[in-house]
């Protein structure tokens, strides 16, 4: 799989995500539930993406495993999220409770990110392994 092509999706989740934290801080309903559709829809079609780039490296089997906790409970996160903000459309009271679990999903998020990235440091492309 091609690298740039890896990178620019990934870097188009971050800024989706970025996009979606400010309509919703701003109160932009109806724009804020489009793009945190679409960006759910990118993480996911990123997280296929990562899992095929990856199969062309060997991890260290500890870094693999903390990246895998992080990034699957990433995945579970955005239930909670989804949830809160539909009843946030309906109900005032659940807004803090919304903005707890987006805390969370974005600080999963960043560490599944951080702990992507320094896996792939210490990765070895597929090729080298003999």
């Amino acid at each position: 799989m091609n690298t740039t092509l890896f990178v620019l999706n990934l870097a188009a989740t971050v800024a989706l995500l970025v996009v979606t934290l400010i309509t919703g801080k701003r109160g932009l309903k109806l724009l804020h539930i489009r793009i945190a559709l679409t960006t759910v829809v990118v993480l996911l079609l990123a997280v296929v993406q990562a899992d095929m780039y990856g199969h062309g490296f060997t991890f260290e089997d500890l870094e693999l495993k903390v990246h895998l906790i992080f990034a699957f409970a990433t995945l579970f996160a955005v239930l909670p999220v989804i949830y809160s903000g539909y009843r946030l459309r309906r109900e005032s009271r659940w807004r803090h409770t919304h903005a707890r679990f987006v805390t969370l999903f974005v600080c999963l998020t960043v560490a599944a990110v951080l702990t992507a990235g320094y896996m792939f440091l210490h990765a070895v492309p597929v090729e080298a392994v003999v």
